[in-house]
């Protein structure tokens, strides 16, 4: 964070904190955090003596939080700092109160926070535990530098929220519906039935005097008179038929023929892509940018170059990733990005600019085009920000994007951790190589 960025969170803290009596707000204190294995988690629910509540400005302020956790600038401050694995194990004594964007994120769905001036010190925080541990020209300086840049990026569209922040009450829960009443159903009297039980010395006499089939009374339910169609025969009807015509008695049925599927089964995408109400339609988020990638420093002690081995190991995990995410069911907008000129809605794209789809992305992983995980990140970044620009309304085409980009941000943490692990376990192969060879080996190696 450089002195403009700080200024403008001085200038935006002064405004907040003119606005009301500082007097009435309550104070806050929070107890430092001891480490545990490596990583101090700041609280997240509110103490008892300080509750939050929600404000026009943190509601708001919560998209911008979202936006920056999607940003590829952010990888280095969207969870606790884990000084352990990481190998600085001095992070804790120049830091004393850590923060990270996970954090901020959890304390406004918890209603941490009591204004706006409680969630800017603490993006700033982050940015101030940067600048204090990283010198300028580390990445990570860099890095923190881009986004605070895209947070006041965000912060100019809610100049109207920061200068008349207000306390916002929570939408009442929905009752649920109670159950509909079930109309009374007709009762149906029923005569009774006397049954005659024969005797076993006069089998022949019992079977003459049982009453005959006509005789026997049935229920009778009441006929609907709004009944549409032909009316249905009652059941003293089917049951006055002789036994030797019994089942033919019933009216034929006219049983309609078995028509076709809907046209709209077998519609063209052309139809299927317009939705009604395009406005229901929620965008993809801010485009982002493809930087390039700082080269990786030779390591030290060992007297060679280990950046081809660490690019052949960011590659096959690259390649793992885009095997892992090819696999997935919403993966098919990225088959083949040739159809993407017949089957897009706007006029205005250009599909020619940077056409990529899987078998693109697997043929530059492949060869010489590579240059790294993070630029193979940007370039499935890419991917996805052309096809919501390429299909504005089709609602399957952009649902179907954001889940392969929820499923990317979820994935990304176990890839770098997979990655630092496989470097480190190379490069302590390479040196344990090196120590087992002797000096003329080493300069015929280094020739």
């Amino acid at each position: 964070m450089n002195d403009q960025q700080n200024d403008e969170f001085e200038r935006a803290l002064a405004v907040l904190t003119s606005q009301v009596d500082l007097s009435m707000v309550p104070p806050r204190s929070e107890p430092k955090v001891q480490p545990v294995n490596g990583i101090v988690q700041p609280a997240v629910m509110p103490p008892p003596h300080r509750k939050g509540r929600n404000t026009n400005l943190l509601l708001k302020l919560r998209t911008a939080v979202n936006v920056m956790l999607r940003d590829k600038s952010s990888i280095h401050f969207r969870h606790p700092v884990n000084a352990v694995r990481q190998g600085i194990y001095d992070y804790h004594e120049k830091i004393h109160r850590p923060m990270d964007l996970n954090t901020i994120k959890k304390r406004l769905e918890y209603s941490y926070y009591w204004w706006g001036v409680d969630l800017l010190e603490d993006i700033r925080l982050i940015f101030e535990n940067c600048k204090t541990y990283n010198s300028p020209d580390s990445p990570v300086f860099r890095d923190a530098v881009t986004l605070c840049e895209l947070f006041w990026f965000r912060m100019e569209k809610l100049q109207l929220e920061l200068h008349t922040e207000i306390k916002v009450e929570p939408k009442p829960k929905r009752q649920p519906r109670a159950a509909c009443p079930k109309p009374p159903s007709a009762k149906v009297q029923v005569q009774s039935v006397t049954r005659v039980e024969p005797q076993p010395e006069e089998p022949q006499r019992a079977a003459s005097a049982r009453p005959p089939l006509e005789s026997i009374p049935c229920p009778v339910r009441p006929v609907q008179a709004n009944r549409s169609g032909p009316s249905r025969p009652s059941r003293a009807q089917i049951r006055s038929v002789p036994a030797s015509n019994r089942g033919r008695g019933r009216p034929l049925i006219t049983r309609g023929l078995v028509h076709d599927k809907p046209a709209r089964y077998f519609a063209k995408p052309e139809a299927v892509a317009v939705l009604p109400n395009p406005q229901t339609v929620k965008n993809y988020g801010i485009p982002m940018k493809a930087e390039p990638i700082a080269e990786i420093p030779k390591q030290q002690g060992l007297g060679v170059d280990l950046t081809p081995l660490d690019h052949e190991i960011e590659r096959r995990h690259s390649q793992s990733l885009l095997r892992f995410l090819r696999a997935k069911r919403d993966s098919w907008p990225f088959n083949n990005s040739q159809y993407w000129a017949k089957f897009g809605e706007d006029p205005d794209y250009d599909h020619d600019e940077e056409r990529l789809d899987w078998g693109i992305l697997e043929t530059l992983v492949s060869g010489k085009q590579f240059e790294g995980f993070d630029w193979f990140l940007s370039k499935i970044h890419r991917m996805l920000e052309n096809a919501m620009s390429c299909f504005v309304f089709n609602p399957s085409v952009r649902t179907s994007t954001q889940r392969i980009h929820a499923t990317v941000d979820k994935v990304i943490p176990q890839y770098m951790e997979r990655i630092a692990g496989a470097k480190k376990r190379a490069h302590e192969g390479v040196r344990a190589k090196l120590e087992t060879m002797t000096p003329s080996q080493k300069a015929d190696l280094f020739k």
